[in-house]
């Protein structure tokens, strides 16, 4: 009997111990002869080695043999990274161990912008905007949120409505329905066969749940035409998305209801921030020079270069756009969740942005990963050991959203 990672399971291997989830369900019996289906079983729930009958240490032997400079390297440049983070706490040290282990033969800035400070405009000198009150006086004309949301929200606050209803709404948009069914076809949700309309969709995953995915992905898409040279917007959306799933991972993981709506939530978190790129670019070149220049967290420097932070204007978007209170407690309050109505939910986006910002899933900007809020922490009563499985699983959900992100970003 031998202990073999997920990666390396070979076909016909037989296992030798049952196979459970993080929650003790069982996945997979003993004496299962493995194949493929079983090996994506093992991803999609994030496990990451079994015990197999008839294997020795041969395993070991196809470890690749990673120089050590190379490890000392990528340790030092996520130190630098997580410069701002109390390492002594057991939360921080685990996902600082994770994120050196997963950058560690990859390049260790991927998913953070590289832009050439002379390309920010760091030697120009603006006065602060403060946007909030410009916003508030009608100074700045915010985009105008898409009918389809409107009516998504209408039928997700309606107790009769039918999985036919928003069956009829979603596919309004030919392109929105057909996302939406690549994504529930995907590791995304993991459903054994394929599921071809939007109807049976809402049918088995719930109208709310289809609607929230509907609504999240209708209003990101607004904010493209981004300047290229503030914000690689691959790496802006796939950021939300890592966020978005990793916030419905840790929900599910608490049994939290409305998961899908804690996806919407980690997928919009950084919305404000989409507003001081699109609509004060000049300001958002400073900001970021500045945050490179400090060594500061990007949203500490928010307050001081633009008279509020993305959080706040992400408050007065959702109010003017009318989306649901707790999509705007959670956006707004994930960098200070203990200080939200509902806590518990922004708690759950507070950590998700953190991993996200720690494996470098995309980026809103920010070079940094922010404090963990300790107390939010603690009320959520996580264990530093889901990090592994949580962020394998959200990889691997993550790569039913690569294709989207691409095909808008060309």
């Amino acid at each position: 009997m031998a202990i073999v990672h997920t990666d390396n399971i070979k076909d016909n291997m037989i296992l030798s111990e049952e196979v459970k989830d993080i929650k003790g369900r069982l996945l997979l019996k003993k004496g299962q002869q493995m194949g493929p289906s079983h090996i994506r079983i093992l991803k999609m729930w994030g496990v990451t080695e079994v015990n197999v009958a008839g294997e020795e240490e041969g395993e070991k032997e196809t470890e690749s043999a990673i120089d050590q400079k190379q490890i000392e390297k990528t340790r030092e440049d996520v130190r630098q990274n997580f410069r701002h983070v109390d390492l002594n706490h057991p939360a921080a040290r685990e996902l600082f161990r994770l994120a050196v282990q997963f950058r560690t033969g990859e390049d260790s800035s991927k998913g953070i912008i590289a832009i050439p400070s002379s390309k920010l405009g760091d030697s120009v000198q603006l006065t602060s905007p403060d946007i909030r009150k410009k916003i508030m006086l009608q100074e700045v004309k915010l985009p105008e949120i898409p009918s389809i949301v409107f009516e998504l929200n209408d039928i997700m606050a309606d107790p009769l409505a039918s999985a036919d209803d928003i069956a009829r709404i979603v596919s309004k948009s030919p392109s929105l329905a057909t996302l939406l069914l690549k994504i529930v076809n995907s590791a995304f949700y993991g459903f054994p066969s394929k599921i071809d309309s939007i109807s049976r969709a809402v049918t088995i995953i719930g109208t709310r749940e289809i609607g929230s995915l509907a609504l999240g992905i209708s209003v990101i898409t607004i904010f493209e035409g981004i300047p290229e040279k503030l914000m690689d917007m691959f790496a802006f959306m796939r950021h939300g998305f890592a966020c978005g799933i990793i916030s419905r991972i840790l929900s599910a993981q608490k049994d939290m209801p409305q998961t899908e709506q804690l996806f919407v939530s980690g997928l919009l978190h950084d919305i404000g921030r989409a507003i001081i790129y699109k609509y004060f670019p000049d300001h958002a070149g400073v900001l970021l020079s500045r945050s490179i220049k400090s060594g500061n967290l990007l949203y500490q420097e928010e307050v001081s270069c633009l008279g509020c932070g993305h959080t706040g204007i992400g408050r007065i978007l959702l109010k003017k756009w009318k989306l649901p209170f707790n999509l705007e407690n959670n956006i707004s309050c994930h960098h200070n969740p203990s200080a939200a109505p509902n806590p518990a939910q922004a708690s759950i986006v507070h950590v998700a942005d953190i991993i996200a910002n720690a494996m470098g899933l995309g980026s809103s900007g920010e070079r940094l990963v922010p404090p963990l809020d300790t107390n939010a922490w603690d009320s959520l009563g996580l264990s530093p050991s889901c990090f592994d499985v949580v962020i394998r699983q959200a990889i691997n959900q993550l790569s039913a959203f690569d294709s989207f992100l691409r095909q808008k970003k060309e």
